[in-house]
């Protein structure tokens, strides 16, 4: 497989444009996704280790989460918008599984 470097070099004269030009060039366009996969994976376990309770840190650990993917989707590093939407329901139904019943 051939990659081409020279569209992440034109690109690259910013951090932005380095990181953009990663995303289309060598990651097809997943690499957005998978560092906020990446992301979420810690920022769970960081949450888990401190909380002990796994309904709280799914829920925070979702909130973080999509506001991070609005940061991605504006910096045109998620180019899906299945992600997006995905993101949104994962965290109503995390928030809504840890709203207090009385």
């Amino acid at each position: 497989m051939v990659y081409n470097l020279t569209g992440i070099v034109d690109n690259g004269t910013t951090l932005l444009g380095f990181v953009q030009g990663v995303n289309d060039q060598l990651m097809l366009g997943w690499f957005g996704f998978f560092m906020l996969l990446g992301i979420c994976a810690v920022v769970f376990m960081a949450f888990i280790s401190a909380t002990n309770d796994v309904k709280k840190s799914v829920s925070a650990t979702a909130f973080i989460a999509f506001t991070l993917t609005i940061f991605l989707k504006a910096t045109d590093l998620i180019g899906n918008d299945l992600v997006v939407y995905g993101v949104l329901v994962v965290t109503g139904l995390a928030i809504a599984t840890t709203w207090k019943k009385d």
